[in-house]
């Protein structure tokens, strides 16, 4: 027997429920869009650049403060913007880049979205001061609502300036880097453009100082030079209207990271593991599985091959045809290394003998390993025992137990010990020591001066990209000053960088300098150990000798 069904009162719906399904505000909007396009200061600036390049500019000034969260200031001398177009600008998806969907995959502009501005503008105080010739328009605006727009005067061109970045969204700020980091991660994106630009001018200053600057040429590979150093191999490749050039560096100067690594396609900075995997593959057996070769490459292909609409901060791009992209790349770096070949010389070499009427030679002469201060006389405890022989850096001492000193290591333990002294104990030199700090060190001028000086060595910064040694601990030489930062620099640990500089030096140690390190060395407070913790000492037992050439 079934019982009959009687619908319970909470099964009813009521036609007067709330609606749950509301439109966002155009602020909510905005500030959503704002979080896919700008991640930090750095996302902004790129954003701005890339209007500017838009824009035909023959130069683009970028300044900051506090790392872009304070201030960001992009500038110009592009075609600029009448007052319509200024206030257009800000209303989202409002691009000069793009009429019909056919035109998102024939893309030959950085810009397309419409996004950025708006973007911008909602989560900052943005001002806009424009002049393309006819107009000139000053537009301010504040959480994406326009407070104000009246002629200025400026030269053709645009201004902007963002104040206060993601002042109104307070959550997203939580999760800003440092000032010092999000400095180092904007000198990153403008050497970038840089790169793929070297027609253009770019300036970066930061806290009122320059940090980069370079002037336009028409040399791209110049402009390579000047921003990421040499690299030895220059590549240039075709296949079927694909086209590739650019420059590698040797199998010897792989890194264990990728961030050697600058792939731009049709002048746009992207980021592509299948490129990324054929430079390795052209490179075959040269390097480990760990290794990341470093590259400077340009890859130029129709427009309709790529689409470029797969992020909304272009940085990943979807190929037509992957397959064709993997062979054109990886083609390009193993022919790079097909071509090599050994120098030739058109002529044997000849070395004359010194003529007669050559005067003779000075009796003194300058030495470029000669220190350049005066050594103060060190006190130290007298010869107790000599050495006796030197095999490479190991020496051999006398007494009633041999041992075997070394060098190497106990020059660590002696300059590590120097390091924690007074810089009051430093040998002055007689002439400054110039030390050319790279682009993104110089953002750190200061930082390096105390802590230098927290390793005994007293430097000052003198602004640009120059920082000048004055006076160094006892064991430190003026031409092994540059050898030493560069070590130190890798992990900032004076441990492991005392004994990778000390053990990176090719010497060649007389028995008298060995007897003048053991002296010193009774003079720290380890002497058994290096910095590192090895042994310096090994004892040399008589019973190990005999069983090591088999007498016992």
């Amino acid at each position: 027997m079934y019982r009959e069904y009687t619908p319970r009162a909470h099964f009813c719906y009521s036609t007067e429920m709330a609606k749950k399904i509301a439109l966002l505000t155009p602020e909510v909007i905005n500030q959503i869009a704002a979080g896919e396009v700008l991640e930090n200061p750095g996302s902004a600036v790129k954003e701005l650049m890339e209007n500017s390049l838009d824009a035909g500019s023959r130069w683009i000034s970028v300044e900051i403060k506090g790392g872009g969260h304070q201030w960001i200031r992009v500038e110009d001398d592009g075609c600029g913007m009448g007052r319509d177009d200024a206030v257009d600008c800000l209303q989202k998806h409002a691009t000069s880049k793009i009429k019909e969907t056919d035109d998102l995959f024939k893309l030959a502009t950085m810009g397309f979205r419409g996004e950025a501005l708006a973007a911008i503008a909602s989560v900052s105080q943005l001002e806009i001061q424009t002049y393309d010739g006819q107009e000139s328009t000053c537009l301010k605006a504040e959480g994406g609502k326009v407070v104000s727009i009246e002629p200025c005067a400026r030269n053709p061109g645009t201004t902007i300036d963002i104040r206060s970045l993601f002042y109104n969204v307070p959550a997203r700020l939580k999760f800003q880097k440092s000032a010092s980091s999000s400095a180092t991660q904007i000198l990153k994106i403008v050497q970038t453009v840089a790169l793929a630009h070297p027609h253009i001018a770019f300036t970066l200053r930061s806290q009122e100082k320059i940090v980069f600057q370079t002037e336009s040429t028409p040399d791209w590979r110049r402009r390579a030079k000047e921003i990421l150093g040499p690299l030895a191999q220059e590549i240039s490749y075709k296949l079927d209207g694909y086209e590739i050039h650019g420059l590698i560096g040797t199998p010897d100067e792989a890194k264990g990271n990728r961030s050697g690594q600058y792939l731009f396609l049709n002048q746009r900075p992207i980021f592509s593991p299948l490129v990324a995997r054929a430079v390795k593959d052209g490179y075959s057996t040269r390097l480990k599985e760990t290794q990341y070769p470093i590259f400077l490459l340009f890859v130029t292909l129709p427009p309709e091959e790529f689409d470029i609409n797969v992020h909304p901060q272009k940085r990943d791009v979807r190929f037509r045809d992957d397959a064709k992209v993997y062979r054109l790349v990886e083609r390009a770096i193993a022919q790079s290394f097909q071509s090599e070949s050994l120098p030739q010389f058109s002529a044997p070499i000849h070395f004359e003998a010194p003529k007669e009427e050559d005067p003779p030679p000075l009796p003194w002469t300058f030495r470029e390993t000669a220190p350049a201060y005066v050594p103060e006389p060190l006190a130290l405890p007298p010869l107790k025992r000599r050495a006796l022989a030197i095999v490479g850096s190991f020496a051999l001492f006398e007494g009633e137990e041999c041992s075997w000193l070394d060098l190497k290591g106990a020059e660590a333990r002696i300059l590590f010990e120097n390091t924690k002294k007074s810089t009051q104990s430093a040998q002055t030199l007689l002439w400054p020591v110039e030390i050319k700090l790279s682009a993104e060190e110089a953002l750190q001028g200061e930082e390096w001066v105390q802590e230098l000086k927290n390793l005994g060595i007293e430097s000052r910064f003198l602004g640009g990209r120059m920082l000048a040694i004055d006076a160094l601990p006892v064991g430190l030489e003026t031409n092994d000053v540059q050898n030493f930062f560069d070590r130190y620099k890798t992990d900032r640990k004076a441990a492991s960088a005392i004994c990778r500089f000390c053990r990176s030096r090719k010497k060649f140690y007389s028995l008298e300098e060995a007897s003048l390190i053991e002296r010193r060395l009774a003079e720290c407070d380890d002497r058994e150990y290096d910095p590192l913790g090895r042994k310096i000492y090994r004892i040399l037992i008589e019973d190990e000798l005999a069983k090591w050439i088999e007498l016992s």
